[in-house]
């Protein structure tokens, strides 16, 4: 594992002056906050569950083993349960529609596959809305070429175009994110 990731969580877990908790907030909070925003759909929700999972990760420092998977993962494993703390506090309230909570991750998947998943979206959510839709429709819906080109009024070059700088785009975005395509 990354020797880096484990000095932070080992000052995480021994620092009294919380500089590292500082450090570990600057590199994993935009990221969490996007991913419980899209989550929740509620800035305020999201940034509650951000305060949370870093809470949680301050007291919880010692627990977290290297040998189980990488910060990132073990980061979005508390914030996936506390999005879930969150949804099940919330279901008191009315129901909402079905389509604001298709997003939410089923219990039953495996964690590296949520985060994946998660960065995937977030990676997608970079992209110029003209290549994001092309890639949804043609690696989402599987449509071919011509059925892309036909459902949006454009030339199947232009479609092709798209796709692969589109396609290019994703790629650096989930470089950036740390994942490698």
């Amino acid at each position: 594992m990354n020797a880096s990731e484990q000095k932070l969580m080992r000052n995480l877990a021994t620092d009294r002056d919380d500089r590292a908790a500082r450090d570990l907030y600057r590199a994993y909070s935009d990221e969490l906050y996007g991913f419980a925003l899209r989550r929740l759909r509620d800035r305020g929700a999201a940034e509650e569950v951000v305060q949370d999972v870093f809470t949680r990760a301050w007291r919880h420092a010692g627990e977290w083993e290297p040998s189980r998977g990488s910060l990132r993962t073990w980061l979005y494993g508390i914030a996936r349960n506390a999005v879930i703390d969150h949804e099940r506090r919330r279901s008191r309230r009315p129901q909402v529609d079905s389509d604001e909570t298709d997003h939410i991750a089923d219990a039953g998947e495996p964690i590296e596959q949520a985060v994946v998943r998660w960065q995937v979206e977030i990676a997608l959510g970079r992209l110029r809305t003209e290549h994001r839709e092309v890639i949804a429709l043609a690696h989402i819906q599987g449509l071919s070429i011509r059925e892309i080109a036909g459902r949006l009024g454009l030339a199947e070059g232009t479609v092709k175009s798209r796709t692969y700088y589109g396609l290019q785009s994703l790629k650096l975005a989930l470089e950036e994110l740390g994942v490698t395509p």
